[in-house]
């Protein structure tokens, strides 16, 4: 299946070069887990970060960069859908965003706290989410090896010997389309999964879907994850586990990640649709997102045979005070097993130090092999050794 796309991605490839000039190329920087681009909000001149996000129908704005945005409310409230549950929200209409002289008007900004998300790897703080509003009216073409994002006009032809996967407008902002799974156990279920790219994991199942058909039973222990589906919503837990098969259009993958919600209210416990598929499977396609045509092109790219991010060693970590720390760790994990606490500082592993979260993530991501860790707690530096395993 590798050779094949690999000889899809050359051919595809150079159909693409040069035969179709974009509206605006947006480069953007990612953490593994996210994409962050920059824009302009209305007559600012400030650049803001904000998260790209395939799975994002309104555009969020963080209540405190209404000033710096120039952004004015309209005194009205909305209901917004979150992952978790539905939150009453402030907003603003009317206003436009610019990608270096490129200007994208009639922008509905919902005004939430946004200061749970994470800063990009440039450490910016993320001052907004964009998804559906800058894409439905363009032709959306999302490079995934070379980190940039163009927009074309309506129809617009790219990659013509690509195959479309059909999609449908969840909510009638995300794009959703029909898969296969099989569980561990061998039962295969066909599922409608939207196609998430601010999700920053690969894949989950709503709380819905998985009690439809009883598969909590899956379940080798509970090791659980809390979830945020935006500041102003309540905390959820997913529980962690795997799926033996995972496949849409001529793709087929096989063992990877799964998180199960357990929430009641919200996207993630709705009967309309059955799951996500999150950036850690969409990084592995460069993509051809088209909502007049209703339409899906996934080119396989450099990513395509990376390791899945299956957390093997039970750690989350954070990134405080120019440092790693441990923000938890997980029941039944090798790394409490092996006695790593929350709150410790990652000096190095197997040697290295990281400047980042995300490069110990990275450097730990699909690696069995026994990792040495140097902690520093309560000020004083020990070594511990742990195992990594499918402890989940």
């Amino acid at each position: 299946m590798w050779i094949l796309a690999c000889v899809l991605l050359l051919t595809i490839n150079n159909l693409h070069a040069g035969v179709n000039k974009p509206l605006v190329r947006i480069p953007f920087t990612t953490n593994g887990r996210q994409t962050y681009l920059e824009l302009q909000v209305n007559s600012s001149t400030e650049k803001l970060c904000f998260a790209f996000d395939t799975g994002a129908g309104g555009t969020a704005l963080d209540r405190n960069c209404l000033e710096s945005a120039n952004v004015t409310l309209t005194g009205e409230k909305e209901d917004m859908t979150t992952s978790m549950n539905v939150v009453q929200v402030d907003i603003s209409n009317n206003n436009k965003i610019n990608f270096d002289g490129f200007e994208i008007s009639g922008i509905k900004f919902y005004i939430e706290s946004l200061s749970h998300l994470t800063s990009s790897p440039t450490g910016k703080k993320v001052a907004g989410i964009i998804g559906y509003d800058m894409m439905k009216n363009y032709v959306t073409y999302i490079n995934h090896e070379e980190n940039y994002i163009e927009l074309y006009p309506k129809g617009t032809v790219l990659y013509p010997k690509a195959k479309e996967l059909s999609f449908f407008l969840y909510e009638d902002q995300l794009p959703a389309f029909q898969a296969t799974i099989q569980t561990e156990s061998g039962t295969k279920y066909r599922v409608r999964l939207i196609f998430d790219s601010g999700a920053g994991f690969t894949s989950s199942l709503t709380t819905n879907f998985i009690a439809k058909h009883n598969l909590d039973s899956e379940l080798k222990v509970k090791v659980q994850i809390p979830v945020i589906g935006g500041a102003q919503s309540s905390a959820s837990v997913n529980y962690l586990s795997s799926l033996k098969q995972l496949g849409f259009g001529d793709y087929t993958f096989n063992h990877i990640p799964v998180n199960f919600s357990t929430t009641s209210s919200g996207a993630s416990a709705t009967d309309s649709i059955d799951g996500v598929i999150g950036f850690d499977l969409i990084r592995r396609f460069n993509v051809v997102l088209d909502y007049e045509n209703k339409s899906i092109k996934l080119i396989p790219n450099k990513h395509y045979r990376s390791a899945f991010d299956f957390n093997l060693t039970g750690l989350n970590l954070r990134a405080k005070d120019n440092q790693v720390v441990v923000a938890g760790v997980m029941e039944y994990s090798p790394a409490r097993s092996a006695g790593i606490q929350e709150g410790d500082i990652i000096i190095s592993v197997d040697g290295k130090s990281f400047a980042t979260s995300a490069e110990v993530r990275n450097y730990l991501k699909g690696s069995y092999k026994t990792k040495k860790f140097v902690l520093k707690r309560g000020g004083e530096s020990f070594q511990i050794t742990v195992k990594p395993s499918n402890f989940y």
